[in-house]
């Protein structure tokens, strides 16, 4: 059609009305043609786009919006998330189709998804909020204050359990038995999660029954693992490990049922203590379990704990081990490390004057470090050692320290108290090797001490502060302790040489009392510290 017009106005170029002619004709041909040629191609291209083109425009469009309308249809319990067809009414073809039914099919299969894990979230911290109840449960049932006890029988305890998950199968328990003794009594089930603190729940309940129901520990053993050997599906057990001890004596009864053996400090020494481990409860129901003993002195205890402690690994697969344990001990309570077992026999050496030196609690020298703190430190041993390698399994510490009672007075300072110092000391010197003679001579030796306190200690002018008196017997070394604490001027009566001293003489010189001292005490020691006056005398009974 170009090519017949280029010719038409080559040879119509010299006549002005055939150019015209020729041009009307061109008009009238390209309308003709029209309609066979542009107008099919126009419907083949609404075609194209209706069936191709625009189907992918409203995939694309449609799926820009998915994820936000898919959020709030699930959340609104709807579940149509197919592709929505535009006003012009799209109609997606062949392999179109295929696509529009495939990203449906994938839509639903989100939205099915998506609803299974909202569900599966909500189930999550519903059993998160659970556990977290069960973890403060599980923690509640073991003691944390020991405040009561420490007062009552001047025990150091010391307690410590961490989860390796919400919660665990480690346990502690302390509490009273009899008159006299506390027990104590740490167990590991094995297994991790809710099935292992179930299991310990019921071992620490069946222990504490027994033990406060029976007078033997192999007994208490016995009668627990038959208890949990029944209906032990699951077969699960526990290693435990149980001592009381008797805060009048110093003897310690215990048991092992599979457990590690404890860390016995005894004479300033530190080693394991020699005991029978047993079979572990729920295991057999026919074993039977033994009963040792050991005695303690003033300022010996145990270390009770799980393999948590000792088998802690670091990145490397190391293992914290007993050895590091016991030496990180050492070097914490300042004790020597004795050997791999400790033997439970006594030392039998006679206590000199200065083994029965009290320090200012009344009791007899102990190591500088408290239980707790011991315990803590320990556990940060064992976390410093594991880096950061994830805890694998529960760490529980349980420990104790044995001290001798203390009684304690205080009374103004004024000798019309006497006969309050007279009625406290008076229960104190009766008993088991002890005379009227030595009653006597301690109430002398009191009695002027007190007075002296009372008349020399605070000049005039100089607030009158109460006197503190501390008494400690210990039985076994045959020793009378006791200490008095003033606050008054500072003064060392055994830094004075003894005299007598005159009525006139005003200055505190204590010469009588010093020389009664003495004469009647076997130990004598006075130090001052944060504003005290404070005076130690052992007397022997033995």
């Amino acid at each position: 059609m170009l090519l017949v017009s280029v010719l038409v106005i080559a040879f119509a170029s010299g006549d002005e009305e055939s150019f015209q002619a020729v041009v009307r004709t061109m008009f009238h041909e390209a309308a003709i043609l029209i309609v066979p040629i542009f107008l099919p191609m126009f419907a083949f291209l609404h075609i194209l786009e209706r069936r191709f083109t625009r189907p992918i425009e409203v995939l694309a469009l449609d799926q820009q919006t998915f994820i936000e309308r898919m959020e709030s249809d699930v959340e609104q319990g709807r579940r149509d998330m197919r592709i929505a067809v535009d006003e012009r009414g799209t109609k997606p073809r062949y392999e179109i189709a295929e696509l529009y039914e495939s990203t449906n099919k994938m839509r639903r299969d989100m939205v099915g998804f998506i609803e299974r894990l909202y569900s599966v979230t909500a189930e999550r911290q519903r059993t998160a909020t659970e556990l977290d109840v069960a973890r403060q449960i599980q923690m509640s049932a073991v003691p944390h204050d020991f405040d009561s006890l420490t007062e009552r029988f001047t025990l150091d305890i010391a307690g410590f359990m961490r989860p390796a998950r919400e919660v665990g199968g480690d346990f502690y328990d302390v509490f009273e038995v009899g008159e006299r003794g506390v027990a104590f009594v740490i167990g590991d089930v094995s297994g991790k999660g809710v099935p292992a603190a179930l299991f310990m729940m019921r071992a620490q309940s069946l222990l504490r029954q027994f033990l406060l129901e029976t007078d033997d520990l192999g007994t208490t053993f016995t009668l627990a693992n038959r208890q949990l050997c029944e209906r032990n599906d699951a077969m699960l057990f526990v290693t435990a490990f149980a001592c009381v001890v008797d805060t009048a004596t110093g003897e310690v009864r215990f048991a092992n049922a599979g457990h590690n053996p404890p860390v016995l400090k005894q004479n300033g020494k530190l080693g394991y203590l020699a005991c029978r481990p047993g079979l572990v409860p729920g295991a057999m129901d026919v074993v039977k379990y033994r009963e040792g003993s050991f005695m303690c002195s003033p300022g010996d205890g145990l270390l009770l704990y799980t393999d948590g402690v000792s088998e802690a690994a670091n990145a490397a697969e190391e293992l914290y081990g007993e050895e590091r344990l016991l030496e990180t001990l050492a070097k914490l309570d300042g004790g020597a490390v004795q050997g791999a077992t400790a033997s439970t026999a006594q030392d039998e050496r006679p206590a000199s004057a200065d083994d029965s030196a009290v320090v200012a609690n009344g009791c007899r020298a102990a190591a500088a470090s408290s239980a707790q703190t011991a315990v803590n430190s320990l556990a940060a041993s064992v976390d410093a050692f594991a880096g950061a390698a994830p805890q694998a399994d529960d760490i529980t510490m349980l420990a104790f320290r044995w001290n001798l009672p203390v009684q304690r007075l205080t009374l103004p300072a004024d000798d019309a108290e006497l006969d309050s110092l007279f009625a406290f000391l008076e229960p104190i010197c009766e008993g088991e090797g002890r005379t009227p003679k030595m009653m006597a001579q301690m109430m002398l030796v009191c009695e002027e001490v007190f007075v002296n306190i009372c008349h020399y200690g605070f000049p005039d002018g100089q607030p009158r502060l109460p006197v503190d008196i501390e008494a400690v017997v210990d039985e076994r070394a045959g020793c009378l302790h006791l200490v008095f604490s003033d606050q008054g001027i500072a003064y060392d009566p055994l830094s004075h040489n003894a005299k007598k001293v005159g009525p006139a003489d005003e200055q505190r010189k204590g010469g009588l009392g010093i020389l009664l001292m003495r004469k009647y005490m076997d130990d004598l020691r006075y130090t001052r510290a944060d504003g005290r006056n404070i005076l130690r005398m052992t007397k022997r009974f033995v």
